[in-house]
């Protein structure tokens, strides 16, 4: 199975990823939008689900690490601005030992088709 995003690549979403459970923050409700579509982030680990989908660790710009599937996700430019470059490595950096350090990639879609909720 190959995926088509790698660690280090710029994505964002095509749509709003919800809370179906996986995110691990009990204060957010089930359903609750946890990334708006269109916010851009950085692949920082890529991981299967029941052995058949790839899901994506992405830190977004919202500063959460969110799994997200192929399908949710598109291509983006890296911006060029310092700022906005230092922030998203800061990120990447600050979460990245939480994603490593977990056993599973959470989802945060509400997929009911093929059974991620």
């Amino acid at each position: 199975m190959k995926s088509t995003f790698d660690v280090g690549d710029v994505v964002a979403t095509t749509k709003a990823l919800r809370q179906d459970g996986t995110f691990p923050d009990p204060n957010i409700a089930t359903g609750q939008i946890l990334v708006e579509p269109g916010t851009r982030g950085e692949v920082i680990n890529v991981g299967l689900y029941l052995q058949e989908h790839i899901v994506y660790a992405v830190a977004f710009e919202n500063g959460r690490v969110v799994g997200a599937l192929e399908r949710e996700l598109e291509a983006a430019v890296r911006e060029t601005s310092p700022s906005s470059r230092a922030a998203a490595t800061a990120t990447a950096h600050a979460t990245s030992s939480a994603a490593d350090s977990s056993a599973a990639v959470t989802s945060g879609t509400t997929d009911k088709e093929e059974g991620l909720s």
